[in-house]
């Protein structure tokens, strides 16, 4: 599979998304989901007993979680008890959709983007009165303004968000070490992410043995965006329910282009074929790759590399730099069989268990200070902090329509392969996927 077509949950998940299944036969067809009241301290809904769903993320993070349930379990001994089922992504929102269809709806389940289409149906609870009266509310402890995408309505929570991931720009000190090249900072630009990459190159003859740059997560739409952030632009005018794609504005053009000419004009990064062979040669952890923009969730792959890395914030493109955010976190159908306990336990994981995602270093923690920690700093990269630092500038890289999968799979994924390979111009595809991501607004 092209690499540029993999999306960040299957980079996570190892399992390639499927197209996201339309919620025919459940709901009400609201356009917004119904309040749910907060239950007081003494008032349980529903069952104590939680059965907690997510898709599995391979074993150390499976066993985290399992660990952190645990955790749960015993500290909420006498009032909630815990479980958690773990399913392939590639079943898990088909799964899910069938609960929906037979009125029993899964108690909690992890959220992506496909869950947007539950509350475009009414399905899920409202979740701002259980956070307001929690810590979670107080943005001198968390990046409350950065919960917002997640206001669907203006004004209220449908999930309780509990980690946040980014990218950055990673590479090997090794190779940077070996040329005498200084390592990248937040000064650094793409011109001079060019130069570096010209010099770590490495050749055999006319075979590149290592190349000094890899386009990385700039062949997924989200990351090639960062470009049309940072010269004033995007892809379409708002993430939530958007009314206008931008694709044919002259400087989302012109970062399309920037990609395909690193490619193709100047060859300075490997084209999709060299990507292909360069990724089975191990690629970015292999040593076969000197720098490359990456998602954040790569840091554990990487923690196993024999040469030694690190990351920077994202280089700057005309003079700017804007890096994407997810939320990782809990959504909670409105006919969940366990509210309260569900409720516990996203707030708990959210909350009190800040530290300990911290020191998993499985998740990068919501919480300001556990992301901050001495624990959460132990054993990463020296560039993390400074990564993390451009958080509350960052924008969100999702898109939030009831059909946003189709959109991102049928018309980003194809346009964007046909680009990278050449065999469309940067202009034919903005128009390519202006035409067609408009007719299925």
């Amino acid at each position: 599979m092209n690499p540029a077509l993999l999306s960040r949950r299957t980079l996570l998940g190892g399992a390639v998304a499927g197209t996201a299944l339309a919620l025919a036969g459940c709901g009400t067809g609201n356009t917004q989901s119904a309040s749910v009241p907060a239950p007081t301290s003494t008032e349980v809904v529903g069952n104590s007993e939680v059965t907690v769903y997510a898709w599995t993320n391979g074993t150390t993070i499976d066993q985290n979680f399992k660990a952190s349930v645990d955790a749960f379990n015993k500290e909420f001994s006498g009032k909630f008890t815990a479980k958690i089922n773990f399913l392939p992504y590639d079943q898990y929102w088909q799964k899910i959709q069938l609960q929906y269809a037979a009125n029993q709806p899964f108690d909690m389940y992890y959220w992506d983007v496909q869950a947007y289409a539950h509350y475009k149906k009414g399905l899920l609870a409202n979740l701002e009165g259980v956070v307001s009266a929690t810590e979670l509310a107080d943005s001198s402890k968390y990046p409350v303004e950065l919960f917002n995408p997640w206001r669907f309505d203006g004004t209220n929570l449908y999930g309780i968000p509990e980690n946040i991931q980014s990218m950055s720009l990673f590479y090997n000190k090794a190779h940077f070490d070996d040329a005498g090249i200084s390592y990248p900072d937040a000064t650094w630009t793409w011109d001079k992410v060019q130069e570096a990459a010209a010099e770590l190159t490495r050749k055999s003859g006319n075979k590149v043995e290592r190349w000094g740059l890899d386009i990385g997560d700039l062949g997924v739409w989200w990351g090639l965006q960062t470009l049309a952030w940072a010269a004033g632009s995007a892809f379409f005018d708002k993430p939530l329910e958007p009314t206008a794609f931008t694709m044919t504005d002259p400087r989302v053009v012109e970062a399309l282009k920037f990609v395909q000419d690193l490619m193709w004009a100047k060859h300075i990064a490997p084209r999709p074929d060299e990507r292909d062979a360069a990724s089975q040669a191990g690629g970015f952890a292999g040593g076969v790759v000197s720098m490359m923009p990456g998602g954040t969730w790569n840091i554990t792959s990487y923690q196993q590399m024999k040469d030694g890395w690190d990351m920077a914030p994202l280089p700057l493109y005309q003079g700017k730099s804007v890096m994407p955010y997810w939320l990782g976190g809990w959504v909670i159908p409105q006919k969940s069989a366990a509210l309260s306990a569900a409720e516990a336990f996203a707030l708990w994981r959210a909350t009190k268990f800040q530290d300990q995602m911290a020191a998993d270093h499985d998740w990068i923690p919501i919480q300001n200070a556990a992301r901050e920690s001495d624990a959460m700093l132990s054993g990463m990269p020296d560039g993390f902090k400074a990564a993390m630092a451009a958080l509350p500038s960052a924008q969100i890289g999702d898109l939030y329509t009831a059909n946003s999968q189709k959109i991102l799979n049928e018309v980003y994924g194809p346009a964007f392969d046909e680009l990278f390979r050449n065999k469309l111009s940067p202009q034919d595809a903005a128009n390519q996927i202006q035409e067609q991501a408009t007719a299925l607004l």
